[in-house]
This record gives C-alpha cells, structure tokens and sequence, in this order.
C-alpha cells in the first residue's frame, strides 16, 4: 500500500470503519484505551509441564526448554507495559476482542463482504467505543475555568458579596458522539466500501491459502500460504477449507472459506492453546461444522498452538 499514509491510518480506512469495529481493534494503542485492556497472565500449570520436559540434544542451547520457559515468564509483563502497547509492531501487539477479530474474518471467508450487524443482545453496541478517545485541550480547561471564576454575584445585605456559580452540564451523549461521528467518516472511506466489500479480487482466497497460481510461492506442504496458517478440515479430503492465525499464548481467529464460517478466542492468560482448542471443538461440533486441523488437541506441550 504505497500510499504514503502510515500503518494506522491504512488500518483503520481498509478494515476498522468499514467493518464498523471501531474501538475494538488496534495496532497500536491511543492512549485512553487502558482502562478496557486486559492484562496479560501466564498459565502456571503449562509453564510446569514446560520446565519439567527434557532438554533436546538436537536444539540449539538458546532453544533449550528450560531457557524458553524462564524466557516466558518475563513475556506478560513486557507486553503489558504501556510503551509496548502504543507501539506499532503489526506482528507482535495487535489488541483487539474477539468480536471484532471474528467479523474481520467474516469478512474474508465471504469475499470481502462487510458482514452484518451484530445482534442488538451484544452489548456494549459494536463500534460504540470511540476509536480515538478526546481529551479537553489546555485552552479549554482554560475557558472553562474563568467561566467558573465569573460566576453570577449579587450584593448581600452585610456588603459582602454571594457568588454563584453556574455548573456546566455535561452532556452524556459526548461519548456516543464521538463514536457516531467516528462511523459517520466511514462513508465513502474507498470505492469498495460503496459496495458493502472491503475487497473484491477473487483470488484473494487462493493467495491465503497457497493453492493456485500462488502454489508456488509457498513451501509445498507447508504451514502457511501468504499471510495465514491455512487449514484442512480434520475429516475432509486433505484439500485446505480456510485459513487463521494464533498468537502467543493461543488467542486465535480463523475462517472456514466453504462453509462461510468465522470464529476468534481472545485470551489473557497465556497458554499452549488447551483453552482455545477446546472452545473451537465445542463450537464446530454444536453447529456440526468440520473441525480444522491445528486447532484440535488438548493443548499438546509438544505442538503448542501458536504460529
């Protein structure tokens, strides 16, 4: 995208107005977003399992699991400070609810179109949140302040003065203000938006998944096509059926292209994706829908569920 914009502004012009999530997904936090963040943890129990396994002669000494698991200790805090958070490190600090992460993959298994709302029972409304929250600037507070300091007087009956102030009221609708104005400036965001698609190329879903013309720019048999851990239905025919990620400590979002099918878990306590796995197998098996392969398990130590 070599349109001299920067990373946020691409962001939120191709994915967050358009998919109305604004407020719920970041690259980069801005700040008075902290209050709703979740703090990261780590699972104790799979951190255990991990110091008690043996050392793998074939590794490397960094790589040893007695290195990676001290290594890990230290990862929720790093990533729970505040300097780490408002970086713009696209690999490394998305921040998001899962909510808003599934209707991104809505919209990619359904060929770019924006997906609709969600249901009224959501609440807080998607897109509610102010992406960018206000604060009062300093000539602000200054004007308000010498409203304050000329309040109304009038004379007492022993020559002093009585002063009233008057109280601004504040309007409880400021938020919600912010937040209409905020989906207001996604009309006309891009020429797809006008078609309710944040794209239109048909072949997107080959190059996610490294089939095709595409074939060859990806390991054969490899984890990944261009962008995303593709997948195979557990029990299906070995062909891929879509494509998702996880990151460090089993949050995950993916699509199933044939059946239309998005899900995301966000989590905060950092784990080898036991939780995630499953969440994912409940859910498939009570809509009867085919379980991806890697997203199965009960969150094996051995193939931890991160990309």
């Amino acid at each position: 995208h070599a349109s001299g914009k920067k990373f946020q502004e691409i962001l939120e012009e191709a994915l967050i107005r358009p998919l109305k999530i604004e407020g719920e997904l970041y690259v980069g936090i801005p700040p008075g977003v902290e209050a709703r963040l979740a703090n990261l943890t780590l699972d104790t129990d799979d951190l255990k399992k991990l110091s008690e396994m043996r050392n793998r002669a074939e590794m490397p000494s960094t790589f040893q699991l007695n290195n990676i698991s001290e290594f890990a200790e230290y990862l929720p805090a790093f990533f729970n400070m505040l300097n780490v958070r408002r970086a713009i490190v696209p690999a490394a600090n998305g921040h998001c609810s899962a909510r808003a992460l599934a209707r991104y993959y809505a919209a990619l298994a359904d060929s770019g179109v924006v997906p609709p709302p969600h249901s009224s029972a959501s609440n807080p409304p998607l897109g509610s949140h102010p992406h960018i929250p206000k604060f009062p600037s300093k000539k602000t507070d200054e004007k308000q302040k010498g409203k304050l300091d000329g309040g109304l007087k009038n004379e007492r009956s022993d020559g002093r003065q009585n002063v009233y102030i008057r109280i601004e009221e504040d309007d409880d609708n400021d938020e919600e203000k912010c937040s209409k104005s905020s989906r207001d400036t996604s009309k006309g965001a891009g020429p797809e938006n006008k078609k309710g698609k944040i794209f239109s190329n048909p072949r997107v879903h080959e190059a996610f998944m490294g089939v095709g013309e595409y074939e060859n720019m990806c390991l054969r048999d490899g984890v990944f096509g261009l962008g995303f851990r593709r997948l195979k239905s557990k029990d299906g025919d070995g062909s891929y059926s879509g494509f998702g990620h996880s990151g460090m400590g089993g949050s995950t979002g993916f699509c199933d292209v044939k059946n239309r099918f998005a899900m995301a878990v966000t989590l905060n306590k950092l784990s080898f994706g036991g939780v995630t796995a499953k969440i994912v197998e409940l859910i498939c098996s009570e809509l009867n829908l085919p379980l991806p392969e890697g997203l199965s398990g009960s969150g094996d130590i051995n193939r931890p569920l991160i990309n």
